[in-house]
């Protein structure tokens, strides 16, 4: 990748990650170097001792305080964001699950000053993979505690645990963000094939999924530490799509999977004038470089 030499080492071998996976067509791959792997006797642990529900008083104090330095997080990261389409969201009035795509960190932020707009933040819970709860540092705090809900592939704490949380959750009004495209992919534009388990959870619980999708755009400025110029975030909110209470669960979820994807598609070929299927080239496909 000549022209990207610019960038760090780390970003390079990870630009190189994705370029490679998106040829594959494995857009569920990931592609960060540093990612922790959870052995099979942390997942046992974490699965055992995770307080989904934040009963323990111990654990609604570290809530509390995750908010608190999300909300700084927030005001940092979006210094020049900007939000497209509220009233789609303004039309729920119930629990729901809301979708968005994942190329960032802290891209749960732009749908935290959403449900600000809301009038609803409080009712904000992030859904994660169990990776997550490993890193270090104030992410890993925030990871930990901030109304976070790590899915853990066990077949006891998925059944017994977080599904359960999930529908006591979203039958109190709230409001569940999952990453469909289940991995992050470094300020990716295009929005990638879901995965079906957002959907899963909205169809099980009959709740409407709120499709959202970050536009990144590039904006003069000077280079990070990794060599990526600034960018500009437009967080789209598009129409919410509703089950049919008539169908099946198995209905419902192909039914709202496949209109979210349908969508953000769509979207995506208006704001960047190109297909969303079209050939991987790291200058047009990564914001930044």
């Amino acid at each position: 990748m000549k022209t990207t030499e610019h960038l760090s080492y780390e970003r390079l071998q990870v630009l190189e990650n994705i370029a490679r996976a998106a040829s594959e067509g494995n857009y569920w791959k990931k592609v960060e170097i540093s990612d922790h792997h959870v052995t099979r006797e942390e997942r046992e642990r974490l699965a055992a001792r995770f307080d989904n529900d934040r009963r323990s008083p111990l654990a609604r104090m570290r809530a509390s305080a995750a908010s608190r330095l999300a909300d700084g997080l927030c005001d940092k990261f979006n210094k020049t964001t900007s939000i497209s389409g509220v009233e789609n969201a303004l039309e729920i009035g119930s629990g729901a699950v809301i979708t968005s795509n994942h190329y960032n960190p802290a891209d749960s932020t732009p749908i935290r000053m959403l449900t600000e707009i809301m009038g609803r933040k409080k009712d904000l819970h992030i859904m994660i993979q169990e990776a997550n709860m490993f890193m270090g540092g104030a992410f890993g705090f925030l990871m930990r505690n901030c109304n976070t809900h790590p899915y853990i592939p066990t077949a006891s704490y998925v059944t017994k645990k977080f599904m359960p949380s999930m529908q006591r959750l979203l039958a109190g009004g709230g409001l569940l963000l999952v990453y469909p495209e289940a991995e992050m992919w470094f300020n990716y534009k295009k929005p990638r094939q879901p995965k079906d388990g957002a959907y899963h959870i909205a169809a099980s619980f009959g709740v409407p999924v709120l499709p959202t999708f970050t536009e990144l755009i590039t904006i003069d400025g000077e280079r990070d530490n990794d060599g990526f110029l600034p960018v500009r975030r437009v967080l789209h909110i598009l129409p919410p799509i509703y089950p049919d209470p008539e169908a099946s669960v198995a209905e419902n979820r192909a039914y709202m999977m496949n209109t979210d994807y349908r969508l953000k598609k769509s979207l995506y070929q208006r704001l960047y004038g190109k297909d969303a299927g079209a050939p991987f080239d790291a200058k047009s496909d990564i914001a930044g470089v």
